[in-house]
């Protein structure tokens, strides 16, 4: 397939930015949380640092940061690193967390990588190493070829492939949009496919993972009501039926969720 078609094929949807941003807001205390990724544990810092993606002169651009984990973590081995993510809370919670531990050559920025220009931001050819690690910021042809456009050396996208998640899942169900997929298993062979006609050699990683997630009902309704926004407005009989099966599905107050997926991580040097 030719770069004109996938491009024509790998676009933008429209849909609900505001409920995206309260989406990735009502998740950002429980991101905040996790523990911070090592190189010792986590495979996609392993994957960097094995392929000497990084140095200690290196410039690091994580876009799609969230609460900004993997940023900290590349931090010490990096001469600077710049985080964006297009949800506030996300970048308050990460500015906060390297305030705590200290950190001084990393900035956060919260911005949208769909309508940044690069060019304005004086971010083309400006970093070593540019990522973005399972974030809903590379959705089409055009945020996918930014990285590249920004890079000038190494990129990499991580993205959740062959996942099910099976209370989402059934509430997309409930309001009749089951029919409506994640897109992220044909996003990849677009990627692949735009580096390919590019005389680009792309590699590829795969990581078996199962998120055991627990949230409560207002943390819940939050993420799925908000999730199902992006697709299509939301009706407040709908709302209701959703707010009724979560109720349905708690045990001890919180709602469980066992998603499992295949994360397929792509990586190449522009």
């Amino acid at each position: 397939m030719r770069i004109e078609e996938i491009e024509a094929k790998w676009h933008l949807k429209e849909n609900n930015k505001q409920a995206s941003v309260n989406k990735w807001n009502s998740m950002a205390n429980g991101f905040g949380e996790h523990t911070l990724p090592t190189f010792e544990e986590n495979r996609f810092l392993q994957l960097l640092e094995q392929n000497q993606m990084f140095d200690g002169n290196s410039l690091v651009l994580d876009v799609g940061c969230g609460t900004g984990s993997y940023a900290l973590a590349l931090s010490d081995r990096c001469k600077k690193v710049i985080g964006v993510d297009l949800s506030p809370r996300m970048i308050e919670i990460a500015k906060e967390k390297a305030q705590k531990e200290n950190v001084t050559n990393i900035e956060f920025y919260c911005a949208d990588w769909h309508n940044m220009d690069l060019i304005q931001e004086g971010f083309e050819k400006k970093y070593n190493l540019v990522f973005a690690h399972m974030t809903p910021a590379v959705q089409s042809a055009s945020t996918f070829l930014k990285l590249s456009q920004a890079s000038r050396d190494w990129c990499v996208l991580s993205q959740p492939t062959r996942r099910i998640d099976p209370v989402l899942d059934a509430v997309k169900k409930l309001v009749g949009i089951s029919g409506e997929m994640e897109n992220s298993d044909v996003n990849i062979l677009y990627a692949f496919g735009l580096l390919w006609q590019q005389g680009l050699s792309p590699r590829f990683e795969y990581e078996q993972q199962r998120w055991n997630m627990k949230r409560n009902l207002e943390e819940a309704y939050g993420l799925y009501v908000n999730a199902l926004k992006t697709y299509r407005d939301i009706s407040l009989e709908e709302e209701q039926k959703i707010i009724r099966y979560l109720q349905s599905v708690i045990k001890d107050g919180m709602i469980c969720e066992d998603v499992d997926t295949m994360i397929t991580t792509l990586y190449w040097q522009v």
